[in-house]
């Protein structure tokens, strides 16, 4: 059975409406507050310096040896052959033997920092990706578990999806900020920040456009237990969170 619809205006509540953390000020001023200086909205959370400067230099320099493929999607209308992706100019790097240090990187942020912060426990979690984004890369707004029902209105949990991994090993470039639609906050990226947050339509997001440089980041989702599943098994090269083992592609 097809997850149940969101109505696309569910969220947020209105600005002068209590705020959804439960803090008891109005959105307008507090998760929804306008000031740049702000701290981070419910759900969203930030460590700066969980890598060190030369952990993400090591990083840097191994993704520098690396090969990168654009992201692409089929054509629809036209042959059905791959073409590149205009919602997410980026390029995902072909890591090979070099798959086992993301791997680590990505379970130390789980172990340490995530599961023991927000208080969840996961199933498995998604193999990771290393990004790359030089001038002009971006990726258009989404929800990294929910696609948008247009004729509807409305969002649906497609992929068993719910805490979203961001991890940074670099900043010189300019641009390529992170951006919260429904929250209207933008966030810096830093070398060694790491950024967790729901994947479900309310932190529906962005990376803005880079405009010089070359813009690197770790990706990775969680499945978090007691969740209801959408999908019949996990994701094809998922890692399990116990035994840490990865489950082969299908096919």
């Amino acid at each position: 059975m097809p997850h149940p619809l969101i109505p696309d205006d569910s969220f947020p509540p209105g600005r002068n409406s209590p705020c959804f953390c439960g803090s008891g000020e109005r959105f307008k001023r507090c998760c929804g507050a306008q000031s740049a200086d702000r701290p981070p909205p419910h759900g969203i959370a930030v460590v700066n310096g969980f890598l060190s400067r030369e952990e993400c230099q090591r990083l840097v320099t191994m993704a520098e040896a690396l090969e990168g493929q654009r992201f692409q999607v089929r054509d629809l209308t036209h042959s059905l052959e791959p073409v590149p992706d205009p919602t997410r100019v980026a390029e995902w790097m072909v890591l090979g033997e070099s798959q086992h240090t993301l791997d680590e990187v990505v379970a130390r942020a789980f172990e340490q920092v995530i599961v023991p912060r927000s208080g969840q426990t996961i199933d498995w979690y998604e193999e990771p990706q290393l990004l790359r984004y030089t001038t002009g890369g971006h990726y258009q707004y989404h929800a990294d578990a929910y696609h948008l029902v247009p004729e509807a209105g409305a969002w649906r949990k497609a992929v068993d999806r719910d805490i979203s991994l961001l991890l940074y090993i670099n900043d010189e470039y300019e641009g390529g900020e992170l951006h919260f639609k429904r929250f209207s906050y933008t966030l810096r990226p830093r070398a060694g920040m790491l950024v967790w947050f729901p994947s479900d339509m309310r932190y529906e997001h962005m990376a803005k456009p880079v405009t010089s440089g070359f813009r690197y980041a770790i990706v990775s989702w969680a499945a978090a237990r007691g969740v209801e599943r959408v999908q019949a098994e996990p994701a094809k090269r998922s890692i399990d969170w116990q035994t840490r083992e990865r489950k082969p592609p299908s096919g």
